[in-house]
């Protein structure tokens, strides 16, 4: 089935969020409400049309299944993300609809303006793992966003039985960590129960078989990381 998704705005949160759909099975419409950006994003190869943020937006009821888009409001401006927000839930009950925010501040005026997700650009990594579990794909953009820049990666390990980690406690964990210069950003078992590793009851934990961890490093780190401990 092809996904639908509409994305308001183009600035490079908005790019990473259409390039992260572009190769998929996935319709992408954008709308802009200035001209340059809308050229911008059609010189890119995506449809991109110009339009009025006071517009009622009964088109997107015509072009598409409101029921299953989703629409990405991804404005540069706070203020401007809100009012979008309010117009498309007062005209969509049901619409799923992901906003950006500056601050979490913002994205709690987002939340109370109709958004089903609203995401703080500056957002901490322990809640971007838990939200990102049950979604793929946005694992992929927050990874671009956020880490890929930086020169960083996420990746997931599962601890196999003949893991040297397996049965090990987690205390010992972290100490290799610090060698191989990679951070352990969380660990979950089978029934995806989190366990932070700023939390107290970490400690306490044992690495079992088919427990899945996450870390944060530079790619030859996690590497020779995964090579010479998992």
């Amino acid at each position: 089935m092809m996904h639908q998704i509409i994305i308001f705005g183009y600035d490079e949160y908005a790019k990473e969020i259409a390039l992260a759909f572009k190769n998929t099975q996935t319709l992408i419409q954008i709308y802009l409400f200035d001209e340059f950006s809308c050229k911008q994003a059609i010189d890119d190869g995506y449809t991109a049309d110009l339009v009025e943020l006071d517009d009622d937006w009964l088109d997107i009821k015509k072009k598409f299944n409101v029921h299953s888009l989703m629409c990405f409001c991804a404005l540069a401006d706070d203020a401007k993300n809100v009012f979008l927000t309010l117009s498309l839930r007062a005209q969509y009950p049901l619409l799923h609809i992901v906003s950006l925010a500056t601050s979490e501040q913002s994205a709690q005026k987002l939340r109370l303006a109709g958004a089903t997700k609203a995401i703080a650009k500056l957002e901490t990594t322990a809640h971007i793992i838990v939200e990102s579990l049950e979604r793929p794909i946005a694992v992929k953009v927050l990874n671009e966003i956020i880490y890929e820049k930086n020169g960083l990666s996420m990746q997931e390990f599962t601890i196999l039985k003949d893991s040297a980690l397996c049965e090990k406690d987690f205390s010992e964990l972290l100490e290799l960590s610090e060698d191989y210069e990679i951070i352990i950003l969380t660990l979950y078992d089978k029934e995806k129960n989190m366990h932070f590793t700023y939390s107290n009851e970490v400690e306490s934990l044992k690495l079992l078989e088919g427990s899945v961890l996450v870390i944060m490093g530079k790619d030859k780190d996690i590497q020779n990381f995964q090579k010479e401990v998992l």
